[in-house]
């Protein structure tokens, strides 16, 4: 005759398959490395992305990389524009936003407006 567990005993827990598993978190360096996939190590390990992986990593149009890449931080190698991890960085950093919050570009541009011309005019 069979063992039957009572109605109370609630799930049963399958201890072999829980350490299973745990033994595999620790081969793969954690469930992120599990989790992650290979074609973002393959990316990490490159020095320099180009225009559509730079726009595509921070979420904007690969037109607008364009169009302002004289004032954007960039690599050049002859006519070839590559992007690193830094200059994504420094990309997103240049336009930080924090509402309400007074900015040194502020006070410069305020004292700005306070200087007297550098074309004088001349007295007679």
């Amino acid at each position: 005759m069979a063992a039957v567990a009572p109605a109370n005993a609630g799930p049963v827990l399958d201890v072999q398959g829980l350490v299973a598993v745990v033994d595999l978190l620790a081969q793969a360096g954690g469930l992120d490395a599990l989790l992650g996939s290979r074609a973002t190590e393959s990316r990490d390990k490159r020095l320099h992305i180009g225009y559509s992986e730079a726009a595509e990593r921070l979420n904007i149009p690969e037109k607008w990389l364009r169009e302002r890449i004289s004032t954007l931080p960039h690599r050049k190698f002859g006519k070839f524009v590559q992007f690193t991890e830094d200059d994504l960085h420094a990309i997103s950093e240049m336009h930080f936003v924090s509402p309400g919050a007074r900015s040194q570009r502020d006070d410069e541009s305020a004292l700005m407006a306070l200087q007297p011309s550098k074309r004088s005019r001349k007295r007679s």
